[in-house]
């Protein structure tokens, strides 16, 4: 897979984070909701769900802006101690953190030990802005900071690999020309991180079935597994044929609908700017999206990180 050289890169990652969060916060009323309760067409009004006010985003933006400030502050050196560190420092004010990362950041606060369990999909959930800020040929640095970022509350071989996954996808999003061709990079992929972290080996084949059109998504909704939530992410983002569209299929997956809709839109959102985001999703106007000057400053320092990448090789 070639490289292409792109300009306005900061331009597009801020595009990615805006995307992210509008995909979460257009999931989160409808988490853990069955495919047949999502109403199509509220999909767009962000109704109040969870209790929370409406447009809110969820623990995936939380901890997706707490890696890429972790990264910027460290010089791209995703070390999952200091990490666990900085997450039990915020913990009490991020909004819907799931038991895996709860029962990690109560382990490291009591111990300073880091979890030997953790199984779920909160690895890959967070992991995009490794992802945005190293190129594709810098492939070792990102897998090792996927890896670090993904153990300090994961210890799950599964919950790694689906994580190296969702970084690799992040990185060529901004590097190759339309978002179809991420599903042969996650296949590649994963390939490699459950062949080197001895994983359960279906993820390629399930990534496959996606690349044939021949994956079928529980009945039930997207569960909590891993390699189910990257793979649905993947089926929306190969099926798509717009962001607003992505959105709309990864909620419609029922489930866990603000992970799947967050990663399905950071990695379609890497092909626009902010601003192009919110012209594209005119319903972002009642997200409560992260203060403007955050969202310059985090995608600017992650593409100061990708430019100088290759020091890091």
């Amino acid at each position: 897979m070639n490289e292409v050289v792109t300009d306005g890169l900061a331009d597009r990652v801020a595009g990615a984070i805006v995307a992210f969060a509008c995909g979460d916060a257009a999931g989160v009323p409808w988490e853990g909701c069955a495919p047949e309760a999502v109403d199509p067409a509220r999909i767009a009004a962000i109704p109040t769900g969870r209790g929370w006010p409406a447009g809110s985003t969820s623990d995936d933006t939380a901890l997706t802006l707490l890696v890429a400030e972790h990264l910027i502050d460290s010089g791209g050196q995703g070390e999952a101690v200091e990490f666990a560190r900085r997450l039990g420092d915020r913990a009490e004010g991020i909004r819907g953190l799931g038991p895996s990362t709860r029962a990690a950041i109560s382990r490291f606060r009591g111990t300073g030990q880091l979890p030997d369990a953790g199984n779920t999909n909160g690895g890959p959930m967070r992991v995009l802005p490794v992802g945005w800020s190293t190129p594709p040929r810098a492939a070792e640095p990102r897998r090792r900071s996927a890896v670090e970022l993904t153990r300090a509350t994961h210890a799950g071989r599964e919950a790694q690999a689906a994580a190296l996954v969702a970084a690799s996808c992040a990185s060529w999003s901004l590097a190759v020309e339309q978002p179809r061709q991420l599903i042969d990079i996650a296949v590649t992929e994963a390939e490699a991180s459950t062949g080197r972290l001895g994983a359960d080996s279906s993820l390629p084949q399930l990534l496959r079935a996606v690349a044939a059109g021949a994956w079928s998504p529980p009945r039930s909704g997207i569960g909590l597994d891993p390699y189910e939530t990257v793979t649905a992410v993947l089926h929306c983002v190969h099926t798509a044929t717009s962001l607003p569209d992505g959105i709309a299929r990864a909620v419609l997956l029922g489930g866990d609908t603000d992970t799947v809709a967050a990663l399905t839109a950071g990695l379609l959102g890497a092909w626009h700017s902010a601003a192009e985001v919110r012209g594209t999703l005119p319903w972002s106007t009642r997200v409560l999206l992260p203060p403007p000057d955050t969202i310059t400053r985090l995608a600017a320092g992650l593409a100061a990180l990708r430019q100088r990448g290759p020091t890091r090789l």
